[in-house]
């Protein structure tokens, strides 16, 4: 176990926390790529296989149901469609703060 530095309040605390016990701040999943996570927005956004890559399977699971199922009825097909344009735009904003895009899943 090793002690760490808090990045929003610089509190040490064990690296085994998933949040630091004084300001409540929970640390991301740094293995992930927010390059990776921009090209499969672009590319597979309507499918959904970005939210499974940051680790929101729920939000994923439902961009997948929209994205094959709902194209028989048009309406939730565009829905998708702007929701992965949303998140391509919310992507590229945040590109310096991964934190805000990955759950912290370890």
């Amino acid at each position: 176990m090793a002690m760490i530095y808090c990045r929003e309040c610089g509190a040490r605390h064990s690296d085994r926390a998933k949040a630091c016990p004084k300001c409540g701040y929970v640390a991301f999943d740094a293995d992930k790529s927010m390059l990776i996570y921009l090209v499969l927005v672009w590319f597979l956004g309507i499918l959904g296989v970005h939210k499974f890559y940051a680790g929101k399977n729920g939000q994923g699971i439902a961009m997948l149901l929209m994205g094959t199922i709902g194209w028989l009825l048009i309406v939730p097909g565009f829905a998708v469609c702007i929701w992965a344009l949303v998140d391509l735009i919310v992507g590229i904003v945040n590109i310096k703060h991964p934190e805000k895009i990955f759950t912290n899943k370890k």
